[in-house]
């Protein structure tokens, strides 16, 4: 009788701290409107983990990767193995978000969702998939959406290329890195990957 209670006591800690992990009103990753008054450590870039879940535009996932992996970040891919039209939206839906269920269990330090699409059909299981990011305090990133979720707290900015490098954009690894570090930025940024 004692074990059991000590694993339901064990059970509700477990709980309670992955909710504190979710901020209240404000994506996971979008929390500071200004830098704290109090100077602190941040994580270094080589300790952060990216898990990007690609697209079916392979060349732009490729240029994406490599620009985050120049900046020594630490990069994992999600491929959606798509061979061509023959996939289902609905199925490619299911593939990338396996990929984000599966770098959560990695415990990455964000998740990068490049090519998001979510449809009536799918609308549902992208909210599942995605609350259950937010619930680990991870952030998530979208790149090159085209169609995000229409709940803003599952998603801490939208990552837009645009390469040819215009004077309001940023390196994609440098956003990346303010997401990661939970510092301010814009909701949408204007990313370079070359």
């Amino acid at each position: 009788m004692m074990r059991r209670i000590l694993r339901l006591l064990a059970c509700g800690a477990v709980v309670l701290s992955l909710v504190a992990c979710t901020p209240t009103g404000r994506a996971v990753g979008d929390t500071q409107d200004s830098m704290p008054s109090v100077a602190h450590d941040s994580t270094h870039k080589t300790d952060i983990t990216v898990g990007f879940v690609g697209s079916t535009d392979t060349a732009a996932d490729k240029k994406a990767i490599d620009a985050l992996a120049d900046d020594t970040l630490n990069v994992y891919y999600a491929s959606l193995d798509t061979p061509g039209d023959s996939e289902t939206a609905d199925k490619i839906a299911a593939t990338a978000q396996q990929g984000v269920t599966d770098f959560v269990d990695r415990a990455v330090k964000i998740v990068i969702i490049s090519g998001i699409d979510v449809t009536d059909a799918n609308r549902d299981s992208w909210n599942q998939a995605l609350t259950n990011v937010r619930e680990a305090g991870i952030p998530v990133a979208l790149l090159n959406p085209k169609h995000a979720p229409e709940d803003e707290l599952l998603y801490a900015a939208i990552l837009n290329t645009d390469d040819a490098a215009s004077a309001k954009s940023v390196s994609i690894a440098d956003a990346v890195i303010t997401i990661a570090r939970d510092e301010p930025h814009d909701r949408t940024i204007a990313v370079a990957t070359e």
